[in-house]
């Protein structure tokens, strides 16, 4: 699992590379358009940045618990960041190029990130082991 999200992760910084290479040359008078949608282009683009930033972090420090419930939030968690990263991306490409406005595809996609870090996070927390548990693993 920690492989799949540091692959995903920097392919998705390779996104990020290549929609800023491609904002540069598609824009490259950047005074002559709307300053709004110079600002949402630009943060539509850092929002993958923080979506590969958060696979890669996964990448090299997820590790999978034991326990089933934790494991399975923590699964639960990378899809739900794997969607996020989609949903981020075809923000940036609908938001930027198609509708040059707002719409639900970033603030959906954000969301489904925080809620993705906070099932990793709930999952991946050390509890206490029961009394039973303890007496049973030695």
């Amino acid at each position: 699992m920690s492989y799949f999200h540091l692959i995903f992760g920097l392919l998705l910084f390779v996104v990020f590379t290549i929609t800023g290479r491609y904002m540069r040359l598609d824009f490259p008078d950047k005074d002559s358009i709307d300053q709004t949608l110079r600002v949402l282009m630009r943060s539509r683009h850092i929002y993958i940045l923080l979506s590969s930033l958060i696979h890669i972090t996964l990448g090299i420090y997820l590790q999978l618990r034991p326990r089933t419930i934790q494991k399975a939030l923590q699964i639960a968690g990378s899809i739900v960041l794997v969607i996020s990263s989609v949903l981020l991306f075809w923000a940036f490409v609908v938001e930027t190029y198609y509708l040059q406005n707002y719409s639900i595809y970033s603030r959906n996609g954000l969301y489904l990130a925080l809620a993705g870090v906070a099932l990793h996070l709930i999952g991946g927390l050390e509890l206490p082991r029961r009394r039973y548990d303890q007496e049973t693993t030695r």
